[in-house]
């Protein structure tokens, strides 16, 4: 196997004139890019001395102008569609939750900032907290009722059974 180049010192490489040609060589899954460095030539790596692979050719490319190189050659005769990573269906959770978090808690300081604004103009208004509550229970109650007085209709209402039609008349 190849022994893989750093990023750092390729780019170093490159600034000195020492690169021949480099290469964005397809593989299973992905793209390695392969330098040609005198008679040799090396994959660049990761900064744990593996081969480093991108997702897409474009990622690929990104890497080698930022490195100062505009030319260079690309082999996809051994490329084979696939992922690099599996899948991670748990991380997509957490960002989605995590963005929802991130809008709710934006929408909710916009709201303590509007009432503050309001309650400075003078146009807020206060509640006794004792009157809230006695309101809210006298509703709770209400819906309570209402409620039973349903279960109570349904129960005096005579059950067909299943499966026989209503005759008619």
């Amino acid at each position: 196997m190849l022994q893989p180049i750093k990023l750092e010192s390729l780019r170093e490489l490159v600034a000195a004139g020492s690169i021949k040609s480099a290469t964005i060589l397809g593989q299973k899954g992905g793209y390695a890019v392969v330098a040609s460095i005198g008679m040799q030539q090396r994959p660049l790596g990761t900064k744990f001395g593996e081969v480093r692979m991108f997702g897409s050719t474009d990622t690929a490319v990104k890497v080698l102008r930022e490195l100062g190189l505009s030319k260079f050659n690309l082999d996809v005769s051994n490329y084979e569609e696939g992922r690099l990573r599996a899948a991670r269906p748990d991380v997509t959770a957490k960002a989605k939750n995590a963005a929802a978090a991130v809008a709710h808690d934006r929408w909710f300081r916009e709201q303590i900032t509007g009432a503050i604004a309001k309650d400075e103009r003078g146009e807020g208004t206060w509640h006794d907290h004792d009157a809230m509550w006695d309101e809210l229970e006298a509703q709770a109650a209400q819906l309570v009722a209402a409620k039973d007085k349903k279960a109570e209709a349904a129960a005096a209402t005579p059950a067909r059974r299943s499966g026989t039609p209503a005759r008619r008349g």
